[in-house]
């Protein structure tokens, strides 16, 4: 049993040093001078102790053999100077080392952003990458600047003790046998922590994850009124409180792992340099080491002895990195598959006719048994306006999301003009749409990079696209007009608009896109006041002009205005048709109506 846990260990240290190449390879794809400045430090700080070293041999072997005094000096002279030469060069490069560091992990942070904005929406979704996301942050910001530091200690430590090996086996053989001894020893309480270093560094994280969801939920605003109208304050801080407490219970389990393997290193280390210093000392006593000789088998003891505890700490630090690494690569190289699926063009343009297909579609979201659509047929012509309504969780979010192609049928397909979507180049085939969603984000930017998404479109698209979402006349209330900011985060002179304000600016944000095709409206009004609402419906065929268009809403009223109306229910289409149609039908439909209107009269 032992021997297996011992196997399993060595292979897990083994495997962990195979990323360590794939940190340097990507430190070099990333700044490739940031990597020549690292050798560099490198070198500098390995060579640093050895001129002072030598310095002293030096002297006493010219004291001990009457050394001419001119070639004394000169000699001293140029090891001193290598040494300020060296210990200058260190401080340069270490100098420069913080500012190309923080470069680097901008270009790091950039890197995974893009990554993150630019994948396929349904691998976002799923816990893994998001877990995933998690340890990439944790990497890039906490632990990526320890791995280079620890670059330039481990290997100029390596350096060093691979120096003192040779000295001290130029020496007596078993000193560099106690020296490999004490490696082996070293290298083996090493294994036998880094697993369990890694698996409570990982519990950390993710117990530091759900602490800090904790504090933004404590003290954002977000959450404030529901907090304190349902008095969830103490419960909250309860569950806060137990993962704080599981948090601190880990984090004393880590340290006093790190306390064992810390005596036993030092215990190892005492040892080995009792070794040494017998052979050293029975070498004095038999007159087989001069002074000089002596003097420099000393200065390579103390060496050894710092680089060799430096060797060992360095080494579990890198382990437990290199998982960090392998974190990186495989978010980074997650495969988004919607952009390598399709290459066809768009093949219609505004004006054309076109046909949107759900044919036998089906669909159940990722990790999930239940389908959220089965069965779904549909069929729409272009400039059709269509209602989609039913009861929460009917699956008019999820057709909506399909029709996108943010995520891809489970089984069927959607087509247009006889064309599976996926067929199309991706990019291209998302620029037909111009969607609000019920759960919209507006950013923290100005009302003009809203509303344009940073489109570089003359001003007078921008202005159009507020009037037509009824945001105009606010806006031009502002001080600061187009240029005012959303929020003070980025300027004190920001604004935080109402609810309805800021629904109304994500509507202007759609109107913006004018080379859209198909526009979604998934529940515009919910936040606006009836008057902005009744306007809405009002201008509805105006604001959407010829582009077929989805409105997805919970009051039926809104239904009136549309061509058609798709009921959703038990997963698949109930009713499909006018309101006409429905009503005189009788069916699910007329009893939702009939239900709501109750209210109004």
């Amino acid at each position: 049993m032992k021997l297996r846990i011992l196997t399993k260990k060595i292979k897990e240290f083994i495997s962990a040093f195979r990323y360590v190449p794939k940190l340097f390879r990507l430190v070099y794809q990333t700044d490739k001078l940031y990597l020549f400045y690292l050798l560099c430090e490198t070198i500098c700080f390995a060579l640093m102790p050895y001129p002072s070293a030598f310095l002293v041999k030096y002297a006493f072997d010219a004291l001990e053999g009457g050394t001419p005094f001119s070639q004394f000096a000169v000699i001293c002279a140029a090891l001193i100077l290598a040494g300020l030469l060296i210990s200058v060069l260190k401080s340069y490069f270490n100098s420069i080392r913080p500012g190309r560091t923080s470069l680097l992990v901008g270009r790091l942070y950039n890197a995974f952003h893009k990554k993150s904005m630019e994948m396929d929406y349904e691998l976002l979704a799923e816990k893994e990458t998001q877990e995933l996301q998690s340890f990439v942050g944790v990497f890039i910001k906490r632990k990526l600047s320890g791995a280079v530091w620890n670059f330039v200690s481990l290997f100029s430590s390596l350096i060093v003790f691979i120096i003192s090996c040779i000295l001290l086996l130029h020496i007596h053989i078993l000193l560099a046998a106690a020296v490999l001894l004490g490696l082996l020893l070293n290298s083996f309480l090493s294994m036998i922590f880094i697993s369990i270093q890694t698996k409570l560094d990982g519990k950390i994280i993710l117990l530091d994850r759900y602490i800090k969801y904790f504090e933004e939920t404590a003290v954002g605003e977000a959450a404030a009124k529901d907090i304190r109208i349902f008095q969830m304050g103490h419960p909250m801080k309860a569950k806060a409180e137990a993962y704080i407490q599981d948090r601190l219970k880990t984090q004393r389990v880590k340290k006093c792992c790190a306390n064992i393997q810390g005596f036993l290193s030092l215990l190892n280390s005492h040892g080995i340099d009792f070794i040494i210093y017998a052979v050293l000392g029975y070498s004095v006593l038999q007159h087989t080491l001069s002074i000089g000789t002596f003097s420099l088998a000393v200065s390579n003891i103390i060496l050894f002895r710092s680089y060799f505890q430096k060797i060992s700490s360095v080494l579990v630090g890198y382990s437990e990195t290199a998982k960090y690494i392998d974190y990186y690569n495989r978010f980074l190289g997650m495969e988004s598959k919607f952009r390598k699926t399709g290459t066809e063009p768009i093949g219609f343009s505004r004006g054309d006719s076109y046909t949107i297909e759900f044919r036998d579609v089906s669909f159940r979201y990722p990790g999930q048994t239940d389908y959220a659509l089965q069965h779904f047929n549909l069929t729409v012509h272009n400039k059709e306006k269509i209602a989609i309504v039913g009861e929460n969780g009917a699956g008019k979010s999820t057709f909506v999301k399909l029709l996108m192609r943010l995520y891809d049928p489970t089984e069927g397909a959607v087509f247009i003009n006889g064309i599976d979507i996926k067929r199309y180049d991706y990019d291209q085939y998302l620029s037909l749409f111009a969607p609000i969603f019920q759960d919209y984000k507006l950013f923290a930017f100005t009302l003009e990079e809203n509303i344009s998404s940073f489109d570089e479109a003359p001003f007078d698209s921008v202005r159009a696209a507020a009037e037509k979402g009824g945001i105009a006349d606010r806006i031009e209330q502002c001080e600061y007009g187009y240029d005012t900011y959303l929020t003070k985060l980025f300027d004190e002179n920001g604004i935080e608009f109402s609810g309805g304000e800021q629904q109304k600016i994500a509507l202007a944000r759609t109107y913006f896109k004018t080379d859209a095709q198909i526009t979604i409206l998934d529940e515009p009004a919910s936040a606006m006041d009836a008057r902005a609402e009744y306007q809405l419906y009002q201008r509805f065929h105006d604001l959407i002009g010829d582009n077929t268009a989805f409105f997805i809403s919970h009051r039926l009223s809104s239904a009136l205005f549309c061509d058609k109306i798709l009921v959703i229910r038990d997963k698949g289409v109930c009713e499909y048709g006018s309101h006409a149609e429905l009503m005189a039908q009788e069916g699910y439909y007329y009893q939702l109506f009939q239900m709501q209107s109750e209210y109004y009269l």
